[in-house]
């Protein structure tokens, strides 16, 4: 009786006991929505503090989603209020959505601006793409009608980078403009090795670099085919995250040779003919210098009896002092003499006539320097610089002893004035003018009519070279390149497009557009005798667009 009692008595009180008088968790979501908004709003502040620097922004991106991300995870384990089950079971599901993600996709490149392009890991990379090709290529027949002889430089030539003045002109050839009624007629078109020079081409023969697995080469194609005549391989191989693999500079022909400079310092000099190897220099290891974070990208200038390139970095362990630029004797690979005190960038040597004397033109990490190409004698040097210490567009000489200059990362472009020289007094370099228009990152410009057209973070733009005014700025091309034929520019942007741009300081007017090739495109154009020579680090292809193919 006693017990049944004591049952009922408990009963009584579970029954007491409601749903509402346990305690209970809620998520203070109030903090969570904070972190997101302020993170979300800071970002949004720095993109437009750092306008109109595209890179800067995009690191700043970068920097916010890192920031929100933390600030999520820390609220969400710590002060979001609910249980400890459910916050590890989200930490759990977040951790294995990136598992999901990263083994679905791959980062296969970055654009110029470094913001990543993703794709699937089942599709094969660039790199398999053109093994195979090569694989199936060496089966077939690689007969070639270009001419065996001794070659010979001709008007309607390309025979080094941006062409033969390096200032991205061409010079005694006339193309088709009226691309939707008569298009560009493609002749040949095909996988290549990674790399982001571009051609030289004389003749019939086209030549240009690439990185074929763990071999780097230098490579001669039949440039009415495509059909490679001979190749010569070194057996190192570079690359990076941002630029990926492979060389990054153009050869130069010169005298029935090649002059090549490979992305780890390998300086060749080359039968043009055959690709017999004459000599080789491998300048870093030689002069104990490192590599540039992204690579060894001047190509070689020859100047009478000289190869002139750019040098590598001095070791920090290193007791000798910094030699940016060499000179070598062209027939024996000797060297006749080296100079510069400045870090070296990523422009290429260029000789100019300034108050009519010859002078070898260094755009090294600091800033522009002139010497005598005869001595590498340092005659003057204009300070230059941004806070990656990058320098990579080519200085342009604009009269008889003015140059014009730019660089990217916020730095903007320059006038300068170089006066005389006269004994025992170094000459005077004076800004005309400076400007945050056309900040060429690794995008070179070209000069029309006192005027000067380039990518301006992307977008073409158009400045007075007199005042450094901006006439206009439109058109958004990516971190292409561009070059100019008569009165227009021939653009090759960085998704592959061809455009055709009227180069008019009053208006800025597009008049013809075809699709080149496919994949990210950082190499610049060539033209020889009306054919268009395109590639990137993926394929190549050749255009016959002269005006006489009507």
């Amino acid at each position: 009786m006693g017990g049944s009692e004591s049952e009922d008595q408990s009963v009584k009180v579970s029954d007491q006991v409601s749903p509402e008088s346990i305690p209970t968790r809620k998520l203070r979501w109030k903090w969570g929505l904070a972190i997101l908004f302020a993170g979300i709003g800071f970002t949004i502040y720095q993109w437009f503090q750092l306008a109109p620097d595209r890179t800067y922004q995009v690191f700043a991106v970068y920097g916010g989603i890192r920031n929100i991300f933390i600030g999520l995870l820390i609220w969400w384990m710590l002060i979001s209020g609910i249980s400890w089950k459910v916050r590890f079971k989200g930490l759990l599901g977040t951790i294995l959505f990136f598992v999901l993600f990263f083994s679905l996709l791959r980062v296969e490149s970055f654009e110029g601006d470094m913001v990543p392009r993703f794709q699937f890991r089942f599709l094969p990379t660039a790199e398999q793409r053109a093994e195979k090709y090569f694989e199936q290529a060496a089966k077939m027949p690689q007969e070639s009608n270009a001419d065996s002889s001794t070659l010979e430089v001709s008007s309607e030539d390309w025979p080094a980078y941006r062409g033969s003045e390096r200032d991205g002109i061409v010079r005694d050839q006339k193309i088709r403009t009226d691309w939707d009624v008569q298009p560009p007629k493609l002749l040949w078109k095909h996988p290549v090795g990674s790399g982001w020079g571009s051609f030289a081409i004389i003749g019939d023969r086209a030549f240009t670099q690439e990185q074929r697995g763990e071999k780097e080469t230098v490579v001669c194609y039949d440039a009415l085919s495509g059909k490679q005549i001979w190749n010569h391989h070194d057996d190192v191989r570079f690359t990076e995250v941002l630029g990926g693999p492979g060389p990054r500079a153009t050869p130069t022909f010169y005298d029935g040779m090649i002059y090549s400079m490979g992305a780890t310092g390998i300086l060749n000099c080359l039968n043009a003919v055959t690709g017999e190897l004459v000599w080789s220099k491998s300048l870093l290891e030689e002069n104990d210098l490192n590599n540039l974070q992204w690579a060894m990208s001047g190509s070689p200038l020859v100047w009478e009896d000289l190869v002139i390139v750019n040098q590598g970095i001095p070791q920090e362990t290193s007791e000798s002092k910094p030699q940016s630029v060499i000179a070598l004797d062209r027939l024996t690979g000797e060297e006749v003499w080296s100079s510069g005190s400045h870090k070296s960038s990523y422009s290429s040597p260029q000789l100019s006539l300034l108050n009519e004397e010859p002078q070898l033109l260094i755009f090294h990490s600091k800033g522009l320097e002139g010497f005598t190409p005869q001595e590498g004698k340092s005659l003057w040097f204009f300070p230059w610089t941004n806070q990656a210490g990058v320098n990579a567009a080519q200085p342009i000489v604009i009269g008889p002893s003015s140059i014009f200059l730019g660089a990217g990362y916020g730095a903007g472009s320059a006038r300068i004035t170089i006066s005389e020289s006269k004994q025992n007094v170094e000459p005077e370099v004076v800004e005309d003018w400076k400007s945050k228009s056309l900040k060429l990152k690794f995008n070179s410009a070209v000069v029309r009519d006192g005027f000067v057209y380039g990518l301006d973070e992307g977008i073409l733009t158009c400045l007075n070279l007199e005042t450094g005014k901006r006439a206009w700025k439109r058109g958004r091309y990516g971190y292409g390149q561009m070059i100019l034929v008569n009165d227009n520019l021939l653009i090759l942007a960085e998704d592959g497009r061809v455009e055709l741009v009227k180069a008019d300081p009053e208006k800025y007017t597009q008049i013809a557009t075809f699709q080149a090739i496919q994949g990210q495109t950082w190499n610049h154009p060539a033209l020889a005798q009306g054919k268009l020579f395109v590639r990137n680090s993926e394929e190549a292809a050749c255009y016959d667009i002269s005006d006489a193919a009507k």
